[in-house]
């Protein structure tokens, strides 16, 4: 069940690609790989790609380079404590979803829209970037275009076959156990989503057992604001993926406020699991950059 690590460990095996330095009230964070569109910019938003649990920015270098030929310029975030991350989780040293989103992905965004101004950004979510890409939605961030998800869902147990819900609750007693033993997930030992915070593992595990994503008793991916609900979703459901059936991706939509018909089965060529479709991404990458050509480059809000 473990991420995958196709591609290289974040930065470091980046050679030659740009990196925007976040603005200072991010500057913990690690630098955003970037990827400018070959020939230039073209008419449509950049694009942030933001990955998986336990994913590398080195493994989506294939993804940004396909996006950019089609002139797409596109920026790859890397999570804290992977990766090129300064920091590891251990105890005492913690994060969870809004951490990520008020640090990776905002200072993420505007790195973006500094490296291009005047120019909207498009997200597209990967799994537990998903997840983040609905709550910038929720929160109307700036100069957001919109979001694709791929292969994204909830883990919620009951939409998953019988084999992967055993693997599921054998991951969450690891939770359960590991966190007032070490204070963090060992997730690198029992090839589940890599070392990971205890608290992102907590507002991880309510939604696999119980199908809620409440922090602070506040669902962060319902918008309230009309202006943030206008903002478009488009998911993108891989028809090998396990680890986000169909029906999980429809749940995670619920919860955002988004319809069914927002989702898209894509049926294209190469290999299409919840992380192998990643080594040949060009396909899916077509699609995107359909998508997000639909959506109008403006001034950012």
């Amino acid at each position: 069940m473990s991420g995958s690590s196709e591609g290289g460990a974040g930065l470091p095996g980046l050679p030659g690609v740009e990196r925007l330095p976040m603005p200072p009230r991010h500057g913990h964070a690690a630098p955003l790989a970037f990827w400018p569109a070959s020939g230039g910019a073209g008419d449509g938003p950049a694009a942030l790609v933001l990955p998986a649990l336990g994913v590398p920015a080195g493994a989506y270098r294939r993804l940004a380079e396909a996006l950019a030929a089609h002139g797409t310029p596109t920026g790859v975030a890397e999570w804290r404590g992977g990766g090129a991350s300064p920091v590891r989780a251990a105890r005492g040293v913690d994060w969870g979803y809004l951490d990520l989103f008020e640090h990776e992905v905002t200072g993420g965004l505007a790195a973006l829209r500094q490296r291009l101004p005047g120019c909207a950004v498009a997200i597209i979510g990967h799994s537990l970037g998903g997840h983040l890409g609905l709550m910038a939605r929720a929160a109307a961030a700036p100069g957001l275009a919109g979001v694709i998800t791929v292969a994204a869902g909830t883990p919620t147990m009951r939409f998953f076959a019988p084999g992967l819900r055993l693997q599921i609750r054998v991951v969450l007693a690891a939770h359960r156990l590991s966190g007032p033993l070490l204070g963090y997930f060992p997730g690198h030992r029992i090839g589940f989503g890599g070392r990971q915070s205890r608290r992102l593992m907590d507002e991880w595990a309510m939604l696999a057992r119980l199908g809620r994503f409440e922090i602070g008793g506040r669902n962060l991916l319902e918008p309230h604001a009309e202006a943030a609900r206008r903002i478009p979703v488009h998911a993108l459901s891989l028809p090998r993926d396990t680890y986000a059936p169909r029906a999980a991706t429809a749940h995670l939509l619920e919860l955002a406020g988004v319809g069914e018909t927002a989702i898209e089965r894509f049926e294209g060529p190469g290999p299409l699991g919840h992380f192998d479709w990643l080594k040949e991404p060009a396909a899916l990458a077509a699609r995107m950059r359909a998508v997000i050509d639909t959506w109008r480059c403006v001034e950012p809000g």
